[in-house]
């Protein structure tokens, strides 16, 4: 059973245990509250995404159709630097912030 709104493939996964839904009812992941891009003719929306793999937390931009079914048959991931310098060029640099804390570590219990 595919999950809405989240994608894989073979080394990385949409980290749904960080971010925002991608709409009522759906599962976490998405770096903003809201779409990069709403397609008016197709409702297909861009989302960029939480993403974990071997080195650990990572980013990439994802499509999917009006479904929730993923575009992609390919995907690119980009660290937190390049995550940075794109949501800056985009107008959303006030979110690295919230991005960067929600990446931390959870503190321990003593």
């Amino acid at each position: 059973m595919t999950l809405p709104f989240t994608c894989a493939n073979a080394r990385y996964r949409t980290d749904t245990r960080h971010g925002h839904p991608h709409g009522p009812g759906q599962a976490h992941g998405s770096v903003l509250e809201a779409p990069l891009v709403t397609q008016a003719d197709t409702g297909d929306t861009l989302w960029l995404e939480y993403v974990i793999g071997p080195e650990g937390a990572r980013f990439w931009l994802m499509w999917y159709d009006a479904r929730g079914l993923p575009r992609l048959t390919n995907s690119a991931i980009m660290d937190h630097a390049n995550l940075a310098i794109m949501l800056r060029a985009l107008g959303y640099g006030a979110a690295l912030a919230a991005v960067q804390a929600s990446l931390l570590p959870a503190p321990h219990a003593p």
